[in-house]
Order: structure tokens, then sequence, then C-alpha cells
């Protein structure tokens, strides 16, 4: 009955929906206007913090990535290079040394590689990068550990070669990449990225240094003090590097002049610390287009008429409507939920899990026409628990269905989700595995026995064992059904019992 009112329930909250709007929309017209121009002014200026601190990040993340691409490409270049030194190892000690220097001392871009070789029998540098600062090879392989961001190393006889490209030569490489891409870029309202890099966290004169200013490219080199003031005299440098020493990044406004113009107007800026460079990453944009935008949103607001009131009925409307679909879709989709359900429970046996005999039935019939159509394999297995009648007879009827429960449990471990497990009846179960070959059928069998053998069940305190007796066979050309199949599965589970329970046959 509730079921069948929801339509009427909903119209009526509808239309009292619809009537409270509309009086609230007509009386408070003056109102709302007042707010929403306030909630505009808080939004636009939220929207531009997200705008500045969303691009500032994304900025940081791809410094991040060239970073790491530059590490991989540069390791990959690390090591082509030792497998060239490695073809060499033919050669004497005296010609691969010099192979090794010419290598490196013939290299077009010296500034790319560090290397050094080392007589590990003298203890002797017999190579050594320019750039380098220490001459001892004790000194150097320390300095290595602490330079290099790739490595390789030789061994030739007593020659150890080590070289790599350093973590400075990647740095000087990612910061010129990211400050052309800096330059490169196109904001509107006058925005920009730039870069300072600090040189004195405690401040004051030349505390930075200016990296990157697409607007004054000039200004780039010159040194920063925490004591400049802005046109209105705040110290933006100082509250700047304050914040970003304090949380890590900072919004803070400041007064700047428009580009090529004399007009000063505030500005709102967000900047971060990018702490491996020592980067101070920033960008800013105007706020006198907000006052612009809310006038142009008063005379918007004022030239509504009684349209907007149709405006707002047709939009109900179209909730209504939608609200109703969604009352059916909803109701359809919570009967198709409980018909799975229902199915759920007509084909799985409600004490085991395992799938019921009417299930299997299907199953069996549908995996043995796959078999057919195919030149696959499909095992066939047809089991039951040993002294089971003796089991409910001695222990009762709730340990024999702890029994059942748990050797089900124990093979459902063993089995893929492309496996079945069927309850055939009592005690008696038949799975089929499709793709299994014949060669694994008895070591499969016999991991079933052991890890049911495993059970730990117990009555009265005495622990009860649990074997299994087991037939297996495949689905073969000759045969007409599933059926023919079964017979000879249960005539090896019967060969089973007869060699005394506890045992796996194939037939």
């Amino acid at each position: 009955m509730l079921k069948n009112k929801y339509p009427l329930i909903m119209v009526l909250a509808s239309m009292v929906i619809a009537a409270s709007v509309m009086f609230v929309h007509l009386y408070s017209h003056g109102k709302t206007k007042e707010i929403y121009l306030g909630e505009t002014e808080k939004v636009i200026l939220m929207l531009k913090k997200d705008f500045l601190s969303d691009t500032v990040n994304n900025l940081i993340m791809e410094i991040d990535s060239l970073r790491e691409q530059k590490e991989a490409a540069y390791q990959l270049n690390t090591d082509a290079r030792q497998r060239r030194f490695v073809e060499e190892y033919y050669v004497s000690e005296e010609e691969f040394a010099a192979f090794y220097e010419e290598r490196f001392r013939g290299d077009q871009n010296q500034d790319l590689w560090t290397a050094v070789l080392i007589n590990e029998d003298t203890d002797e540098l017999l190579y050594a990068s320019d750039h380098l600062k220490w001459d001892t090879p004790a000194q150097v392989e320390k300095e290595l550990e602490e330079t290099l961001l790739s490595k390789g190393e030789v061994r030739k006889g007593s020659l150890r070669g080590i070289f790599g490209v350093s973590k400075t030569y990647v740095e000087t490489q990612v910061k010129e990449e990211v400050a052309a891409s800096i330059r490169n870029r196109r904001f509107s309202n006058d925005s920009y990225i730039w870069v300072n890099e600090v040189l004195n966290y405690e401040g004051g004169d030349r505390y930075a240094i200016r990296r990157v200013h697409p607007n004054l490219p000039e200004t780039e080199g010159t040194y920063l003090s925490t004591h400049t003031e802005d046109l209105a005299g705040n110290r933006p440098y100082e509250e700047e590097l304050q914040g970003v020493k304090e949380n890590g990044e900072h919004f803070f406004s400041y007064y700047f002049k428009k580009l090529n113009s004399d007009e000063i107007a505030e500005k709102i800026t967000y900047a971060k610390l990018y702490p491996d460079f020592d980067w101070i990453i920033a960008m800013g944009v105007h706020v006198d287009e907000v006052q612009a935008y809310t006038e142009k949103v008063t005379g918007d607001i004022e030239g509504l008429t009684s349209e907007s009131v149709f405006q707002i009925l047709a939009i109900l409307l179209v909730i209504l409507l939608s609200g109703l679909f969604l009352i059916q879709v909803l109701g359809k989709a919570r009967m198709m939920e409980n018909q799975r359900a229902l199915l759920n429970e007509v084909n799985r046996d409600l004490l085991t899990g395992a799938e019921t005999r009417r299930s299997g039935t299907k199953n069996l019939e549908k995996l043995f026409q796959e078999y057919q159509r195919s030149s696959g394999v499909t095992a066939l297995m047809m089991l039951d628990i040993d002294r089971f009648k003796n089991i409910n007879d001695t222990y009762g009827h709730d340990v024999g269905d702890e029994v059942l429960k748990k050797v089900t449990m124990a093979i459902h471990h063993m089995i893929r989700n492309t496996d079945h497990l069927i309850r055939w009846g009592g005690d008696e179960f038949v799975g089929v595995f499709p793709g299994m070959k014949e060669e694994y059928l008895r070591e499969f069998g016999e991991k079933i026995s052991i890890e049911v053998e495993k059970l730990h069940i117990e009555s009265a305190g005495k622990p009860l064992k649990v074997t299994l007796s087991m037939g297996f066979t495949m689905f073969r050309a000759m045969d007409g059904s599933y059926e023919d199949a079964l017979k000879r599965a249960d005539l090896a589970l019967y060969e089973s019992k007869n060699l005394g329970r506890n045992q796996v046959s194939v037939f």
C-alpha cells in the first residue's frame, strides 16, 4: 500500500515546495540579491585562490615528474655505457684504462659525466673528472656516493671504474627547462608565475635571488630583500618568507602596478616552497575585476521579471517528473536485486554453500556442451565422506552438519572460481574442473584428502577424523552426455571404497 502512495506523496510534497519557493522568491527578492552579491564575491575570490594554488601545485608536480624522467633517462644512459665497457673486458688492463679515459675525455658534453678509474692494487687514482673536488680514491668514492644520481660500475682485473651523472647536473637541466616552460606560459588578467630562490631563510638583504619573472625579465638574477615595501607600505617578501617557513605555502595580498600601466591594484598571491631547490614558486592575480563583475550581476538581477517564476516552476516540474521516473527505476532495480538474491538461494545449498543438484545439473549440461564444441579437457570428480552415516548416528546431526560444512569449505579453498562443487545428495559431492589435465587428477585428489584430514573437528572434547573416498574421470569424445562421464566417476568412487576408503581412484 505504501509503495503505491509514493507517487501521490511526491506530487503533494512538490506542490507544497513549489508554493513555498514561489512565496520566498517573491517576498525576499531584495535580500536574496544582497546575499547573492556578497557570496558571489567570496566565491570569485575562492575560485581565484583555487586557480592560483592549482596552477602552482600542478607546476610542482611537473617538476617532480620531469626529475623522475631525467633520472630514469640518465640511468638508462649509464647502463648503456656500462654495457659498452663490459664489451671491452677482453683487452688488457692498460688498453682498458686507455679506452675508459678516452670515452670520458672525448665526450662532447664534459659536464654530463662524472667518472673515476682506480687501480685497487696500488690504490692509485688513474683518472678522475676535472670537476671532482677530491684526489684520493677513498675521498673520491665518498664524493661520488653523495653526488651521483645515476651510477655505473665496472671492474677489469685490478681496475675499478665508477661513473654516472651527478644530481647537480640533472637539477641544473631541470631548472633550466622549468624556467623556460614558465616563461612560455600565458594566462589571462596579467597573471604569471615567478620563482625566487631562497639564499637565507632568516631574511634580510640578499635573502633571495629572483630566478624567473616573465613580466620583468630584466630583474632575473637580482637579489631581493625582506625589507622591501610595496606601494601600500606592506612588506610582501617578508610575509611570503615567513608564511612558507611556517606552513610550506601561503596566501597574501600586496599592491602592485599593472603591466604597462601606472594603475595600482591589489594582487592576491599564492606562494609555495619547493625545498629541494630552495625555490619559492608563486603566482598572483589582480582582484579589481571582482567589483566590475558584481556590478554586472546586480544589473542582471534587477532585470529579472516574472519570467523567473515560470522558470522555477518549469524546473520544479522537471524535478517532479525526474523523481517519479527515479522511483520507477529504483523499484525495478530493487525487484531485480531481490530476484537475484532469491535465485542465489535456489542455486546454493544452504548448509554447505555448494551448488545445489538442480543448479549443478544445468552447469554440467552447459560444460559438457562447451567441451563438445572445443578441443579442451574437463575433469569430473565424485566423492563422499567415509562412514558419514556412522558420524550422524554416533555424534548427532549437528556434528554431521559441521563435517559437511568444513569439508566443503576446505575443498572450496583449493579450487578455482571457474570450477564447480555440487552437493549431489547427502554427503555425496560432484566436482567439475574445466582445463584440468588427466595426469594431475590423482595428485589433486590426494591434496584434497590431506587437507580434509587436517580439519579440526571435535565431539565431546574428542577429535573426529574425517576422510574421503574419491573417483575421477574425464569427459570423453565417446560420451553422449555428462551422465556417461558421471557414471565412470561413480564407478571410480566405488573402487576407492572397495580398496578400503580414504582412496583416490581414476577411471
